[in-house]
């Protein structure tokens, strides 16, 4: 026997079938309640109860689902009035037969009997249906809750994988440029990207890391960055370490100082900026100064975008962005497990 559960065959049968039997007999016999009465109407609830199972349970897998329901329920109904009356016939004849009972089609109290009847297998039968669709409700919140972590799983990866050849692409381009003019700087800036990359293939395909460990891979990143930019660009991280363990996109900062070099000037004469901190223990501020470069900037757009579609599927929080007349900042929410995260990191 399965473990006991209300709600789950054969509890209903155990404990409906004598209940309302029980129900039965008190409301029918005017001179009280007696063993034979009662073991009577036990046999016919039984009777109807199991049959009425057997036929529903018929229908529920010929006719399964919320779009074949009018199909099922109208057959049920059919055949469970055919069952009722075939029982309830038998039964009072069995009875009269056995001296226990007088028959009701002989002495004109059939009517009430198939009112009893009818009235037990309809509520045997709205007890059922409404158990059934509760449990296809319930598969389908859950089907659909498992498509929509699939899909969000699917964007995810997505949007994971721009970042890697998004920096690649930009950091060639830096080489490039650094080869014929600096070949010894260039050797180092190699041997740093390395380092950076290998940071990149071991975390990208995370959700989440925590602020810590990419704290620590963007000091490597400005290090990369300084290579080129030298005293244009400065950078001050300020970061409480109890704040270190909470979580983020991860590579998120790269694209946010990614996206700051590639909008803003950085020269001796016009250093950039960049300032990140945490607030309120629940937010991540990444703010530089703004002088933005002259004409279109060439760009993936990978950047600021890419952050913000990561956090919507990773957090209720959105990214914030603030521009004023002379700072850009970007917010970003400061994660926990407990969150609405795809899987832990």
């Amino acid at each position: 026997m399965q473990p006991f559960h209300p709600f789950r065959e054969p509890w209903p049968r155990i404990i409906g079938i004598p209940l309302v039997a029980l129900i039965l007999s008190v409301l029918s016999h005017d001179r009280g309640l007696n063993l034979l009465d009662f073991g009577v109407t036990l046999l016919i609830t039984g009777l109807i109860w199991q049959g009425c199972f057997m036929i529903i349970s018929h229908f529920r897998r010929r006719f399964p689902g919320f779009e074949r329901t009018a199909q099922r329920i109208g057959l049920t109904v059919l055949a469970l009035s055919a069952y009722i009356l075939v029982v309830d016939m038998f039964t009072c004849t069995a009875l009269d037969a056995l001296g226990l009972q007088e028959n009701a089609y002989t002495n004109g109290e059939w009517r009430g009997n198939l009112i009893k009847c009818f009235a037990t297998t309809a509520l045997i039968g709205t007890l059922y249906e409404a158990g059934y669709f509760f449990q296809m409700w319930k598969r389908q919140a859950i089907e659909a809750e498992a498509l929509k972590s699939r899909q969000l799983r699917a964007e995810l990866d997505i949007l994971r994988n721009q970042v890697s050849p998004h920096f690649l692409f930009n950091s060639l381009n830096t080489l490039v440029a650094l080869i014929p003019e600096d070949p010894t700087q260039a050797v180092r800036f190699t041997k740093a990207l390395g380092h950076v990359y290998r940071y990149i293939l071991q975390h990208k395909d995370k959700e989440v890391v925590d602020l810590g460990t990419e704290l620590d891979f963007t000091e490597a990143y400005i290090h990369l960055m300084k290579v080129r930019f030298e005293e244009a660009l400065h950078i001050t991280v300020a970061v409480e370490p109890e704040h270190r363990r909470l979580l983020v996109a991860p590579l998120s900062l790269q694209l946010l100082l990614e996206n700051a070099l590639k909008h803003n000037v950085a020269s001796l004469a016009h250093p950039l900026q960049v300032d990140i901190h945490v607030e309120n223990g629940r937010t991540l501020v990444v703010r530089n100064n703004l002088r933005r470069k002259q004409g279109s900037v060439e760009g993936t757009g990978t950047g600021l975008s890419n952050v913000k579609q990561r956090y919507a599927i990773l957090s209720d929080r959105p990214v914030d962005v603030i521009e004023t007349r002379e700072h850009f900042l970007v917010a970003l929410p400061l994660l926990e497990l407990s969150e609405r995260t795809p899987v832990h990191a």
